[in-house]
């Protein structure tokens, strides 16, 4: 038995779920970010390389470097080219994919630029871009050998000059979350004023639990990095900014979405510091913003619902938390009904028993008739991920389902918490 039990022990270890992987063996204290090109339509999609590039900082976890969590529509994987274990893993979203769901998909075929990050390695290694399909399939998407010592075509163009001021946290990067806020449409003469909103919006998040009870563990810093012109795009309005990230409105045709796809200036200016989140402050009262899993997030600054918005996002962009609102039916396919979502905190009951499931009590109906008298009350409410039917959500009301709340319900905190300590513990 004594026996059986190393055997398993080392084979759980080489399978990479031990979550020991030694960093100084196999890595730098130094990022590689991969750039590169996806195109597609609604169901093709593919990878074409721009470049390899050096970044001079590490703002990840050097101890679980294989992620715990099947989050994210893409994952990156690192693989020791001698001894073909996998030595990193994480997982991310994309506008690309967002796009897919769109109509325009199902007729045109478009590109994206897109980003992702990795420890440096020290010695060749395979890099492989994995996609997960509407079956919740993973498909190697991707995939090429990089001998970091010999490949001299690894960009390594010096970071911005810009300066960094930190704002909050003084803990040791691989020991912290690190969040780096970028100013977008604030010029030269406005960059004492996004100081100003930055240190504002930090003070937003860290009243709303969990970031409340984690505070010394978050570290914040901000670059200041001006534009050219105050605001944004509005392309429904006619208006366009000559900003340092090129964000603006109207994303997909919805007024309130708020992106950039002008990725590379993003990663040029996110990499004069460590960072795990980057958060991407704009300059307006419009109300708008958007969060991207392990990509970026962003926000308005001086909108009334601001606050709300702000840490909404997080939640997509840190813990790829879902949409908990919903429309009529227009969006009624988002998610398959016959299978379970893989974000944590929405269900389509098809397999409740890995979601919140646990945390009901025995009288619980399932699914929850919505009682005014009861709001706080854990269930499973119809009504999430953008449909009104056959999505579930655990509270009536939740920071990720409306702006007159500004706390995460239970479920949601949960999640948090679990990917707070993947970067913190």
């Amino acid at each position: 038995m004594y026996k059986l039990l190393i055997i398993l022990t080392l084979f759980i270890s080489e399978m990479g779920f031990s979550q020991n992987i030694d960093f100084d063996k196999y890595f730098k204290d130094a990022s590689l970010r991969f750039d590169y090109i996806h195109s597609g339509t609604d169901t093709s999609e593919l990878i074409s390389k721009e470049m390899f590039k050096l970044e001079p900082y590490w703002g990840g976890t050097k101890t679980k470097l294989i992620s715990p969590f099947d989050y994210g529509n893409y994952k990156v994987v690192v693989i020791d080219s001698a001894s073909s274990k996998e030595i990193y893993s994480n997982g991310y979203s994309t506008l690309f994919m967002e796009w897919q769901n769109t109509k325009e998909a199902k007729s045109v075929s478009r590109a994206f630029y897109e980003s992702v990050i990795m420890p440096f390695p020290k010695n060749t290694v395979k890099i492989e871009i994995r996609s997960i399909d509407f079956n919740q399939k993973w498909t190697t998407i991707y995939s090429e050998y990089l001998n970091p010592n010999k490949d001299y075509f690894i960009n390594k163009d010096k970071v911005p000059s810009y300066p960094v001021s930190q704002i909050n946290g003084n803990k040791p990067s691989d020991k912290a979350l690190d969040i780096v806020i970028i100013p977008e449409g604030y010029t030269k003469d406005e960059l004492e004023k996004f100081y100003v909103d930055a240190k504002r919006m930090t003070e937003f998040l860290l009243e709303v639990s969990p970031f409340k009870e984690n505070s010394e563990s978050i570290n914040v810093r901000v670059v200041l990095a001006p534009s050219e012109e105050s605001g944004t795009d509005i392309p429904g309005a006619g208006v366009w900014k000559n900003t340092i990230l090129n964000s603006n409105f109207y994303t997909f045709n919805s007024e309130r979405y708020l992106t950039t796809t002008d990725i590379k200036s993003l990663r040029d200016i996110a990499s004069t510091t460590y960072y795990d989140q980057i958060y991407i402050l704009v300059n307006t009262e419009k109300y708008g913003g958007g969060g991207i899993y392990n990509f970026y997030n962003l926000c308005t600054a001086d909108n009334k619902y601001s606050k709300e918005v702000f840490t909404h996002e997080f939640g997509h962009g840190l813990s790829w938390l879902a949409d908990e609102y919903y429309y009529d039916d227009e969006m009624s396919e988002y998610y398959d009904k016959k299978l379970e979502p893989r974000e944590a905190n929405i269900t389509t009951l098809v397999n409740f028993d890995k979601k919140w499931k646990n945390k009901l009590s025995k009288d619980t109906e399932i699914p929850t008739v919505i009682n005014p008298k009861t709001p706080n009350k854990i269930g499973v409410y119809e009504g999430a991920g953008y449909t009104s039917k056959g999505v579930y959500r655990a509270y009536q009301n939740c920071k990720m389902k409306s702006n007159s709340t500004n706390e995460f319900c239970e479920v949601c905190k949960s999640t948090i918490v679990d990917v707070m300590e993947y970067y913190t513990k």
